[in-house]
């Protein structure tokens, strides 16, 4: 088939096909009838076969418009399914869209939103994580989290996870460390844009630290954590991300200095517009979480 398909042809004889119909197509297209015939009439010539049986009272499909059908409904349910996730409608109340630091959406956040949407049935959550932070676009965002307090004029930052720094590491890496000094011989593991790191946790517990090598950096918590947990070296684990990491043996925390953190966690909204109701929900239940644990 050499020539183009025309959308709105496609369109006329989906909604003619469902309702056998070409007036009750054009009341829903909003077109005249003579419009859908003329539609399905073109798409046919195009096609090389009839799509209808036309009859003087009833529209009957075809095999061929039986099938084509069948291709043409499940294209336009992709398409709107995609358009909904991609750009979901910001009228619906049941939606809330969250842009989340990386390390919490991964460490705290994932084991507890389960008990959100047990809760709250009718609304979706749409959770974009990012490593660092921005302000650039905030279109169809109702709340970012975020590990620093910075934002734009207009936006309000609640704090609502402090946090305390301090070695963690696997139970095998750990056997081996009897004292912080040990971990000058270790492999430490840099997070780039913290502005808390290794040299001021070591001066904290008392370890003269020459200058130390990056051997490893990575841009986001969540991959030390994965690192360490590997065995690949030891990371400055925050207290808000390594909690459950303990708990369950996954990561052991050698040393028990911990230094606060001079950056916490920050819930990031607008100030001075209509709240969305499941985005006012969640931060409810969002700084309830952070109080509690």
């Amino acid at each position: 088939m050499s020539q183009a398909l025309n959308l709105n042809w496609i369109r006329s004889f989906e909604a003619a096909a469902r309702h056998l119909s070409f007036t009750d197509a054009a009341g829903e297209l909003n077109i005249t009838q003579a419009a859908v015939s003329k539609h399905v009439r073109l798409l046919e010539q195009v096609l090389g076969e009839p799509l209808f049986m036309r009859q003087p009272r009833a529209l009957i499909l075809t095999d061929a418009g039986e099938a084509y059908l069948h291709v043409v409904s499940e294209t336009l349910a992709g398409l709107r399914r995609g358009t909904d996730e991609i750009f979901p409608v910001r009228q619906d109340a049941g939606l809330v869209t969250v842009r989340c630091n990386m390390g919490l959406a991964t460490h705290w956040l994932a084991s507890r939103l389960g008990t959100f949407l047990d809760a709250h049935p009718g609304i979706s959550v749409r959770l974009l994580a990012v490593v660092h932070g921005s302000d650039a676009v905030w279109e169809g965002i109702d709340m970012e989290l975020r590990y620093d307090s910075d934002h734009a004029e207009g936006y309000e930052a609640v704090p609502f996870r402090p946090d305390n720094l301090f070695p963690v590491c696997s139970p095998g890496v750990a056997e081996r460390l009897k004292a912080p000094e040990d971990l000058l011989g270790e492999r430490l593991l840099h997070v780039i844009g913290n502005r808390h790191g290794w040299s001021e946790w070591l001066a904290h517990a008392g370890v003269e630290a020459p200058d130390l090598p990056l051997d490893l950096q990575v841009d986001t918590s969540a991959i030390s954590l994965a690192l360490a947990e590997a065995g690949v070296g030891v990371a400055l684990g925050h207290s808000s991300l390594v909690t459950d990491l303990l708990r369950v043996g996954r990561l052991v925390k050698p040393f028990s200095p911990e230094l606060v953190a001079n950056d916490i966690y920050h819930l990031i909204r607008p100030i001075g517009e209509p709240q969305n109701p499941a985005a006012g929900a969640f931060a409810t239940w969002l700084l309830a979480q952070a109080e509690r644990t």
